[in-house]
């Protein structure tokens, strides 16, 4: 089973568990992710991932509501005879998370290059295309090409949360330089070729369809074109099938839409071409740099103790001014960046905590909210008065860590039914 089949196998066991269990990641034994140990509380904190070709889990210490994310994906390999692979991408952005839960982490590797003895031109962990080479009976046997670099990815059970593209494997030649792999990056930069019908076309950046080179037609082709990536796995590098002097193509990389393969010299003696680096994702407002790693992939967290406030309801009879007991609220955070309180479709704003009722005092508090923009939704009314027409409050914005905001809230008698209104 080459690499690229192992990657995309190991997202199904990944996937498959996290459906069974949320947040946390279970998998099957050969396929668990290591469990780091959970830090106590602490003020704050670091924690770096390295690679080491298989999942790990992180699991968010208590008294933490975010992180700093930093993650790198990995470059590609060096196409025979000097033409370097692409940089992988860094994707930096916060990312609120709760304590106790579970991340999963994916680190990619850098891609082979053509001269290495072990694992000549093929492709990264975590979705790097093979680079092409000069095959006989299923063997590389002359010149070859750089792998692609995996991407790498942070995620929550099956859904993906961070994703840094991996850099493009470099071409090859005998005769040429300036074959490079594309650089992983938001989009994925594509690979470099010469110019000249004679020369292979390089592949595509993931972020633009993530296309193999395609070579001009001829009679007779020397090599192949490159392949396409497929979904996040770049695409294969094409190989040299004439005459063993033609170059070769280098493998997409791996990313969140992994790059194209690089084609192989139509031609005899000429050069093949770079493939397509990695495209990467991340949440709205992630910084992504093209480029920026070179070697395998890293990940690093960093956090603080969560600045939490809170709110407290004081609930009085309209008329009378007295307490009243037995009306609901529930918390809503602002998470979408849209104004007004979403409660439903496919991006709503994020349900805080369980409800809670006024009690004899009229008072409902919720504690322990890290510092933000919320809105209050009552949800139900004491016997005898009516729900507000406009049941939310807000938006009530919390910039003070320690802060305990006060909103007083009044209902008025219903001669009609509970909560039904007269008409």
């Amino acid at each position: 089973m080459n690499r690229d089949h192992r990657y995309l196998a190991g997202l199904a066991v990944i996937a498959s568990a996290a459906m069974s269990l949320a947040p946390a990641v279970t998998a099957s034994a050969s396929a668990e992710p290591a469990e780091s140990a959970r830090a106590a509380q602490a003020p704050s904190g670091s924690r770096t991932f390295g690679f080491t070709g298989a999942p790990e889990r992180f699991t968010v210490p208590d008294g933490v509501c975010a992180l700093s994310v930093t993650a790198d994906g990995a470059a590609g390999g060096e196409g025979q005879y000097g033409n370097p692979g692409g940089r992988g991408a860094r994707v930096s952005t916060p990312l609120r998370v709760t304590e106790g839960q579970t991340l999963t982490v994916d680190v990619g590797g850098k891609g082979h290059g053509g001269d290495e003895d072990a694992d000549k031109a093929q492709g990264g962990y975590g979705g790097g295309g093979n680079g092409g080479a000069y095959v006989v009976d299923g063997q590389i046997s002359g010149i070859a090409s750089g792998g692609g670099g995996g991407r790498t990815v942070v995620s929550s059970g099956a859904v993906p949360l961070v994703v840094a593209g991996g850099g493009g494997g470099g071409g090859s030649s005998f005769f040429s330089s300036g074959l490079d792999g594309g650089d992983g990056g938001r989009a994925g930069k594509p690979g470099l070729g010469l110019p000249g019908n004679d020369e292979g076309k390089p592949g595509r950046p993931g972020g633009e369809g993530g296309a193999g080179g395609v070579n001009v037609p001829t009679a007779t082709p020397n090599g192949e074109n490159g392949f396409p990536g497929v979904g996040p796995v770049g695409g294969r590098g094409g190989n040299t099938t004439g005459d063993p002097h033609g170059g070769a193509g280098g493998g997409g990389g791996g990313g969140a839409a992994g790059g194209g393969g690089g084609a192989a010299s139509p031609t005899d003696q000429n050069s093949g071409a770079g493939g397509g680096g990695g495209s990467s994702s991340g949440p709205g407002g992630a910084s992504v740099t093209d480029g920026a790693q070179s070697g395998n992939g890293e990940v690093t967290f960093r956090w603080e103790p969560c600045e939490e406030a809170g709110i407290t309801v004081v609930k009085t009879d309209a008329t009378s001014g007295k307490a009243l007991p037995g009306a609901v609220f529930q918390v809503w955070r602002e998470t979408n960046g849209t104004p007004g309180l979403q409660r439903t479709g496919s991006d709503p704003d994020t349900r805080t905590g369980a409800a809670c009722a006024t009690d004899g005092q009229g008072r409902c508090t919720f504690d322990g909210l890290p510092l933000g923009t919320y809105y209050l939704q009552e949800t139900a009314v004491p016997d005898g008065y009516r729900l507000p027409a406009n049941p939310v409050t807000g938006p009530l914005t919390l910039d003070t860590a320690g802060e305990q905001l006060t909103k007083r809230l009044a209902n008025a008698r219903d001669t009609c039914g509970k909560g039904k209104g007269c008409k």
